[in-house]
């Protein structure tokens, strides 16, 4: 009888051991870090696109015959420098080109037409020998001394923008470019109400194609400090009106506590309130599916 009381209990005891070991498995492996400072602002983000204000275009002065060279787009041109050559039709019929070397003829025939500033050839329309009629379209050329963009501003948000204002131009690619808000332009689109200003590089201007979409940020605030927590430490619902993080009482124990979040920047989420102790650990990665309070197994880096 004994012997059988004693293989019971074993039984028992050899159940229960893994259970335990179970449970401890069962806990999710979590890290932590904790609540940093750093001065953040509130960030206005507007759409804009690529602008050249200042472009000439470039006609035919008479009727007559494109001549050779023939310049090609991106090329650079001075201000009266000659870009196209043109041959009127009488000269051509009448081969006065072959006389251009004598003194006496005055009149050749050649036409030249000349860039009425510095820039750069955005498009060429024609090819050497087209016949062109007097004021067809030859060419386009940017003055890049005035590229900027073109920054819509809706009617709500137009007590943030003003002119003179310091703002950060994101490139499609990545690149930010240090900009400033340079004029009001006195239109108003009626559908979107919208309101447009010109926008400026600050410092060296990349090459960059005309209409290219770019997003415009514009500090809405002085910037000032504040807790910041990276951004996969802050959970949400599913409509994202309510935030929490989990923090640790001790080593294996998590708990929910709410957050007011404010601004993100670079992978950051500015945390409005509570205030964090610089001792507190907020769960950083394991994070996801936790209860209100949870056994967790911290991992230590």
């Amino acid at each position: 009888m004994l012997g059988l009381i004693c293989l019971t209990q074993c039984q028992e005891q050899a159940t229960e051991e893994p259970d335990e070991e179970a449970a401890v498995r069962a806990r999710p492996a979590v890290t932590v870090v904790h609540v940093q400072t750093d001065t953040v602002s509130d960030v206005l983000h507007l759409s804009a696109v690529s602008a050249y204000p200042a472009k000439d275009v470039l006609r035919a002065t008479t009727t007559g015959y494109l001549l050779a060279p023939v310049p090609v787009p991106g090329q650079r041109v001075r201000a009266g420098q000659t870009v196209f050559t043109l041959q009127t039709k009488e000269a051509r019929t009448l081969h006065l080109d072959k006389l251009t070397g004598d003194p006496r003829l005055r009149f050749s025939g050649v036409v030249r037409i000349a860039a009425g500033r510095a820039g750069v050839l955005s498009s060429v329309d024609k090819l050497v020998g087209d016949y062109v009629q007097d004021g067809e379209q030859l060419g386009v050329v940017f003055d890049q001394s005035r590229f900027g963009f073109v920054l819509d501003v809706p009617a709500t948000q137009l007590r943030y923008v003003h002119t003179g204002q310091p703002c950060r131009i994101t490139l499609p690619d990545g690149r930010v470019l240090p900009g400033r808000v340079a004029e009001l332009l006195p239109t108003t689109d009626m559908a979107s109400q919208t309101q447009r200003y010109t926008v400026q590089v600050v410092g060296p201007v990349p090459q960059l194609p005309e209409n290219l979409a770019v997003t415009i940020e514009v500090d809405k605030t002085a910037p000032y400090q504040a807790q910041i927590l990276p951004r996969e430490a802050v959970l949400s619902d599913e409509t994202q009106t309510n935030f929490w993080v989990m923090r640790l009482l001790n080593d294996s124990t998590a708990v929910q506590v709410p957050v007011q979040p404010g601004q993100e920047h670079a992978g950051h989420l500015e945390i409005k309130s509570p205030r964090f102790s610089p001792q507190d650990r907020i769960v950083a990665t394991g994070n996801y599916g936790l209860e209100d309070s949870a056994a967790v197994k911290l991992v230590r880096p």
